[in-house]
């Protein structure tokens, strides 16, 4: 009997595309020198347009808080995020990308979209999938 995707619930369907997606997006943020979970904070940050605390981090991009502070501090020690202390709320901590942190954004954000085309088979479709799976994540 040959097993199909149908016969799978949607925690091991979900946990299946997840490692297919992770193992093509590692494979374009390595040549970066990041992880997709480095790749994922840094185009999360960018994409706020903004510097953002800790905590947004880790709700928008589902990494643990540990996972995170790894993330953040391999991207600060590779010049592509400054971290401070927010100056409202001391007990905040806000990063935001360097210069060099929005060279490399500009160069990958293209290959990562057109990924996520390829991976969905429409832009259309890839952006159906982002809103069922921002919604299942809240």
């Amino acid at each position: 009997m040959s097993v199909t995707t149908a016969d799978v619930g949607l925690a091991a369907a979900l946990g299946a595309a997840t490692r297919r997606v992770h193992e093509r997006a590692h494979a374009l943020s390595s040549a970066e020198g990041l992880t997709a979970d480095q790749w994922s904070v840094l185009d999360f940050v960018a994409r706020s347009n903004a510097p953002v605390a800790m905590h947004e981090i880790v709700e928008a991009v589902g990494l643990t808080g540990p996972s995170l502070t790894r993330a953040v501090d391999k991207l600060v020690t590779s010049a592509l995020m400054f971290r401070e202390v927010d100056p409202g709320d001391r007990r905040r901590v806000l990063v935001s990308p360097s210069k060099r942190g929005w060279a490399v954004h500009a160069k990958l954000a293209p290959q990562m979209t057109a990924l996520e085309q390829d991976l969905a088979g429409s832009t259309e479709t890839a952006e159906q999938i982002l809103r069922m799976l921002n919604g299942l994540a809240r």
